[in-house]
């Protein structure tokens, strides 16, 4: 017995030296331009581009983006309103809210898909450049932030040969995605001589690389960073796709004052008055009483037609968000064929897809950001945020606060302190990869502004030698803050930007 103990001890004892031993082995932190010769080539798979990232006739004198203006003139904005009013006058409130989202749908034509999951108007595709960068020089030249900040920085470090940009038409299946992913993994890999690349899935590239993990494995992917990714699912989707549009006038007041902080004095007033909150109950009553139209009209025939903003609701509430919209009618029969597939053998499968990969040598690490106010729309808004995702699913589930406020004593006594956010706003004991998840307060969604800290981060792990963990660089901690430029400094206790209000009851189970 006395022979155990000695031994367990000079365990415990060898631990430090153990950890630090790994830490080294890693590979230093990146925080210089300095270029790297004879790395691995580099894939970045872009997110959702919703007002570039699709074309009209891609490739042809023709091309043009899809957006929200390139669909109606100035004029044509002019004609839907007057309809609307003309309706509101001679036939009442439902036949002006009828006209109004139809002329919204035809706002939103170009993104829509048809029941089978293909895109209604076969000229909208998405940009497919599948050489390595250097051969497109205006697709990322110049570049200074998100991805395109990222492939600039890159470029400079590896050599623009080395680095490839994937895009693809986003609305789509993840799986068709996939198979394009691995053709550019392939050629990256072929042009290079290379038995692996590192990768750098950012937003609604995560499910892609997900789904490429699912089919193809990881034999070809050395590093894989989650940035700012949709891997976990969203909030958002899947509160919109059960009904559960929720104005809160807290999350409203946060949301337009970081948009719009020259006006902050006017939001200020209408929410110490009341008015915001009052405007806000108008807009939950607008939304329950009109509900049909705004489903029907624009939210099922153009958002819930594409396959994507399927793949990304969270698995436990798939099947709900499917009877919610479709009930028991076999409507999109071909778009829920491919969906279920994605969701039932790769989203439910995510934590073993992931575990199997690391276990076959591929190196992980997730990074996600929070303190930006959400979309005011949903349930989960009032929630962290990096003004895009919700920071709880960008971290693989993460305890969060509201932003301005702080997590509960009960949910800071979960798990290690270790694992709690010195501001008290994010708790990492329950991702599921607390020890390779970092955080980074105010940065922008999908942030990696041109040879940043934080685009070093990225770096960083992809370099690393062996699985880096939060405790690897002194140089990024876990929890970690940025200024306006992106460079990263540790959390402190300071309350931050956002004066102190009253505590937002949001369930944490939504």
């Amino acid at each position: 017995m006395k022979k155990v103990l000695c031994i367990l001890l000079s365990v415990l004892l060898l631990l430090p030296a153990l950890s630090i031993g790994a830490a080294a082995a890693a590979g230093p932190a990146v925080f210089s331009e300095e270029k790297v010769e004879n790395a691995l080539p580099v894939v970045i798979v872009r997110g959702m581009d919703f007002t570039g990232g699709l074309k009209y006739d891609f490739g042809t004198e023709n091309e043009r983006p899809v957006n929200v203006m390139s669909n109606r003139s100035f004029g044509g904005l002019m004609k839907g309103l007057a309809r609307s009013f003309s309706a509101l006058v001679s036939r009442g409130r439902r036949a002006a809210v009828t006209e109004l989202v139809a002329f919204a749908a035809s706002l939103f034509k170009g993104y829509a898909c048809d029941e089978n999951g293909d895109s209604l108007d076969p000229r909208v595709t998405g940009m497919d450049y599948p050489l390595s960068v250097d051969h497109y020089p205006a697709l990322w030249e110049g570049g200074n932030g998100h991805e395109n900040g990222l492939v600039h920085s890159a470029a400079d470090r590896y050599g623009a040969d080395k680095v490839y940009f994937f895009l693809y038409d986003w609305r789509l299946d993840a799986l068709q995605n996939a198979v394009k992913l691995s053709a550019m993994v392939e050629r990256a890999c072929e042009d290079h001589a290379a038995a692996q690349v590192n990768l750098v899935c950012c937003s609604m590239g995560g499910l892609v690389t997900l789904a490429y993990l699912g089919e193809y494995g990881a034999a070809r992917i050395h590093s894989l960073v989650s940035n700012s990714s949709v891997m976990y699912g969203t909030d958002v989707t899947s509160e919109l796709l059960t009904g559960k549009i929720d104005f809160n006038e807290d999350a409203a007041y946060r949301y337009l004052t970081e948009k719009l902080p020259s006006l902050k004095s006017v939001f200020t007033a209408a929410y110490k008055t009341g008015l915001m909150g009052k405007i806000c109950r108008f807009l939950n009553r607008f939304a329950e009483t009109y509900h049909d139209e705004i489903y029907n009209g624009v939210l099922i025939p153009v958002f819930a037609s594409m396959p994507a903003v399927w793949e990304i609701v969270r698995p436990e509430v798939y099947d709900e968000a499917k009877a919610y919209i479709f009930g028991d009618g076999d409507a999109y029969a071909g778009l829920r064929a491919k969906t279920d597939k994605v969701q039932y053998e790769i989203c439910a499968n995510l934590r073993s897809i992931l575990d199997t990969a690391m276990q076959n040598g591929m190196l992980f690490g997730v990074l996600a950001n929070y303190d930006t106010p959400l979309v005011p729309a949903y349930a989960s808004a009032p929630l962290q945020g990096d003004g895009t995702l919700e920071t709880r699913r960008m971290s693989f589930g993460a305890l969060v606060s509201t932003v301005g406020g702080k997590l509960s004593e009960e949910e800071k006594a979960v798990g290690e302190p270790k694992y709690l956010s010195p501001d008290g706003c994010i708790n990492a004991t329950t991702c599921l990869y607390r020890d390779m998840t970092w955080f980074c307060k105010d940065c922008v969604h999908v942030a990696c502004a041109y040879h940043s800290d934080y685009t070093y981060l990225v770096f960083s792990i992809l370099e690393a030698e062996t699985q880096p963990t939060v405790d690897t660089w002194e140089k990024y901690p876990q929890f970690m803050q940025a200024d306006g430029k992106e460079n990263l400094t540790p959390v402190t206790a300071d309350p931050g930007r956002w004066d102190k209000k009253e505590s937002i009851d949001v369930d944490s189970a939504c």
